[in-house]
């Protein structure tokens, strides 16, 4: 009965040696990485050369070509879609909006799709929403993120092939999204 418990100790602390052994490496490599964090090191100054190299502007050009191939040459319906978004958002990270479709949810009566866009933004595709007849209503208020001053578009794709796009403007104070 001795001989099985020294055999487990033995076992219990070659485990633990072996397991304190691998952990070594790792900490000296952490140590590496808290002295490169340093301000001024070359490790920080590639990562903000990187970021500047690669920030994405926005483009107007490509956000219309977007908008035109979600309508893709569809007539479209008149007051169909609801948009309420504030005409002075003072910060660009929080701008309050909520849409609503006119329609009554039944049968084809429903958007399959409603698109939001800013087009100014960096990435002007900001969310798609989509609806079943069980959602209820087709409504929705959420808080987008906006660059500078720019048109928000909302466009409702119905279940019957009809479209639907409105717009409003928002001027922006402190902008986001840079």
């Amino acid at each position: 009965m001795n001989i099985k418990f020294i055999k487990h100790k033995l076992l219990l602390s070659r485990r633990k040696f072996i397991t304190g052994i691998s952990l070594v490496p790792s900490l000296s490599f952490l140590r590496s990485l808290d002295a490169k964090e340093e301000v001024g090191s070359p490790f920080r100054d590639r990562f903000q050369t990187y970021r500047q190299t690669f920030r994405i502007e926005p483009d107007l050009e490509e956000a219309k070509r977007i908008v035109r191939n979600i309508i893709k040459g569809r007539e479209l319906r008149e007051d169909l879609i609801l948009l309420n978004a504030p005409d002075i958002a003072e910060n660009g990270n929080t701008v309050p909006i909520n849409f609503s479709v006119n329609c009554s949810m039944i049968n084809d009566d429903y958007p399959e799709v409603v698109h939001i866009l800013v087009l100014d933004n960096p990435f002007p595709e900001i969310a798609k929403f989509y609806f079943t007849p069980q959602s209820g209503e087709a409504e929705l208020s959420i808080r987008i993120r906006m660059r500078t001053s720019s048109n928000i578009i909302a466009i409702a794709e119905m279940a019957d092939g009809t479209i639907g796009q409105t717009q409003s403007f928002v001027d922006v104070t402190i902008g986001a999204c840079s």
